[in-house]
């Protein structure tokens, strides 16, 4: 009897370890299906603007073909069983899509927006750095100005100091970021990483997800940078700080810049609103590391991060720091010569008569 008794317990256990099974390929499946699924509707929602502005270049009548890809998706989904058919279907058209998507070069052979129309180049030699094509434009509106471009050379021996000038908008949490190198007697260089836009083309979040617009390291005179946002921009405004840093480390962040600016004249990049903007991009230079912090990406609130990381004065609260820096008002007043010279001494006097 014995040997029937064991014949029949397992049996009773493998009756039991099957809908154990069952239940745990059922999880699996449903797993999978539901990654599948997620996946498929991101990229086919993302594939309404890449429609709209790769296929159909941004042109009223792209939205209704952008409209009907996205109603397509959802009559599939309503209409087509067993599910995974229609799953496996747009994974396929979405995988070409890709593929084509993927393959779009960028060109400096487009009808750029006058303001973005020249790029610079450095060339080095030795201590020297001449850059040429920096940015120097004469303002009367932000779209009339008389344009104007220089060449200017520096010395690496020369670096003094850092200034970083944080441009915000409103209550959001974006914002702009442009370093100003003090470099003593050779006078002051300003870096602007920005997005090139094409001529009647404004600058959009939504743009920069879909390789509309590309990456431009802008260098120009610091006094072009600031008007242009404070003085002929509506509703933006500027914080002047400088930077705890070594000569070294200045350096270094200043050649970067200088390859960079050699390498986009060469071969162009696209500009990303996540993964190629004003600060990734700043942070994927060699001698920077990565930061992983929200505020890389809402930018607006990069300078309590550096404040709290020590690069900022520390011997002050942040926020009176912040209203010391504010800019605005000092620099629309400034004089054009000795621009930079006077915004920093008129920063200086208001702290010292806080």
């Amino acid at each position: 009897m014995k040997p029937a008794l064991s014949g029949a317990s397992s049996r009773s256990r493998n009756a039991l370890r099957q809908p154990d099974e069952k239940a745990f390929m059922g999880a699996i499946l449903g797993i999978i299906t539901g990654a599948s699924l997620l996946t498929c509707g991101l990229v086919a929602v993302w594939m309404v603007g890449a429609i709209y502005f790769n296929v159909c270049g941004g042109a009223r009548w792209g939205r209704w073909v952008a409209l009907a890809w996205a109603i397509g998706v959802i009559a599939m989904f309503v209409v087509w069983r067993p599910l995974w058919q229609p799953i496996v279907a747009l994974l396929g058209v979405e995988s070409l899509f890709l593929a084509w998507w993927y393959r779009q070069k960028p060109s400096t052979d487009r009808d750029w927006d006058p303001s973005a129309a020249v790029l610079p180049r450095a060339i080095i030699s030795g201590d020297a750095v001449t850059i040429e094509n920096v940015r120097n434009l004469e303002y009367r509106s932000l779209d009339d100005f008389t344009p104007n471009y220089e060449a200017r050379t520096c010395h690496l021996s020369n670096m003094q100091g850092l200034d970083i000038i944080f441009f915000k908008w409103g209550k959001g949490l974006m914002g702009h970021p442009a370093l100003v190198f003090d470099l003593g007697p050779d006078g002051r260089i300003c870096m602007s990483i920005e997005a090139r836009i094409t001529k009647g083309q404004k600058y959009s979040i939504v743009r920069g997800l879909y390789r509309q617009q590309e990456l431009i390291f802008v260098a120009a005179d610091e006094r072009d940078v600031i008007l242009r946002r404070t003085k002929y921009s509506q509703g933006q405004w500027a914080y002047l700080y400088r930077i705890n840093s070594s000569v070294e480390e200045l350096t270094k962040l200043f050649l970067d810049y200088v390859n960079t600016i050699n390498q986009l004249y060469e071969s162009p990049r696209w500009y990303h609103v996540v993964f190629a903007n004003c600060t990734t991009s700043f942070y994927k230079l060699p001698s920077r590391k990565a930061r992983w912090d929200w505020r890389v990406i809402a930018n607006a609130r990069l300078d309590r991060a550096l404040y709290q990381d020590g690069r900022l004065d520390r011997t002050l609260p942040f926020e009176e720091l912040r209203r010391l820096a504010y800019l605005n008002d000092t620099a629309n007043a400034a004089p054009q010569a000795g621009f930079g010279d006077h915004i920093r001494r008129e920063l200086e006097r208001r702290r010292h008569e806080r």
